[in-house]
């Protein structure tokens, strides 16, 4: 059985393998700067440290006094920005029926975010489907930023980037869809903050394993310096490395503290639903 510290050092080993895969460019940059790669290697070591701990904390009744126990490791301000993970929008899809006629609507703060959509065949259904499935996918990458302690305010052009990627990703992979699906359906079943926290993490491992989480992670993090995002994508793989060696208990612990109160994110899986009913009366 791994130790903790073997956990943290593949966590930071895999971090930094992801940079050399995923950003060459940036990889070579940090190399040549021994104070910048020793400074990203501590971000990440103690990303994954965090996690580990975590993990120890929650082994044990994993869904009581989630809120008391994660105080116990977390500053408050640390608490504030889980918080607010699911608080960070992509776009507000809304629903509206006419006559008979439905229509999809998409803002973001008030303004206008994509132009509006008769829902009128399953090619449009469809549309509005993938679309609500990538806002999904990237808010659940945000939420992860925020549980590794990483603060953004992307602006909409950045996040229509981030949901056009996401998009893309899932009409090219018919796992991560089914991931989607699976998604949906066990949020849905899943009464307890516990059970839909689980069904998020479930959806954050397979968009990791689908190479998606670091593709939006480096959008939405596009107006940073280089070094910026690097350290911020190096947080988060170590956290997400250490979360899959530790069973995901204590990312699953973050989420639970606010998936209940997440109305707007709840509100796109009903969307979803509402869409797939939608289809099936054509």
């Amino acid at each position: 059985m791994a130790t903790q510290s073997d956990i943290i050092t593949k966590a930071c080993n895999g971090a930094l393998e992801e940079i050399q895969k995923k950003a060459p460019a940036e990889y070579a940059k940090l190399n040549a700067d021994p104070d910048k790669k020793a400074k990203l290697i501590q971000a990440a070591n103690s990303a994954a440290t965090e996690c580990v701990k975590l993990a120890e904390e929650f082994a044990d009744k994993p869904h009581e006094n989630i809120a008391e126990r994660l105080a116990k490791h977390l500053s408050g301000e640390r608490i504030k920005l889980i918080q607010g993970g699911l608080s960070i929008p992509t776009f507000r899809m809304d629903i509206t029926k006419s006559a008979g006629n439905s229509l999809a609507q998409f803002t973001r703060g008030g303004e206008q975010f994509l132009t509006a959509r008769a829902l009128a065949t399953s090619v449009d259904i469809d549309w509005a489907t993938i679309k609500q499935y990538g806002s999904v996918l990237v808010e659940a990458v945000l939420l992860v930023m925020s549980a590794a302690g990483i603060s953004v305010s992307p602006s909409s052009k950045v996040i229509g980037r981030a949901v056009e990627e996401a998009v893309d990703a899932i009409q090219a992979s018919s796992k991560l869809q089914k991931a989607l699906e699976v998604f949906v359906e066990a949020w849905n079943e899943g009464g307890s903050a516990f059970s839909k926290a689980k069904a998020l993490f479930n959806l954050i491992k397979d968009s990791y394993a689908a190479g998606i989480l670091w593709t939006i992670i480096k959008t939405v993090c596009s107006e940073m310096a280089w070094y910026e995002w690097l350290e911020a994508a190096a947080k988060v793989t170590a956290m997400i490395i250490a979360a899959l060696a530790t069973d995901g208990v204590a990312l699953i612990a973050e989420i639970a503290l606010i998936v209940l109160a997440a109305v707007d994110f709840a509100r796109k899986i009903a969307n979803i639903v509402v869409l797939s009913e939608l289809k099936q009366s054509l």
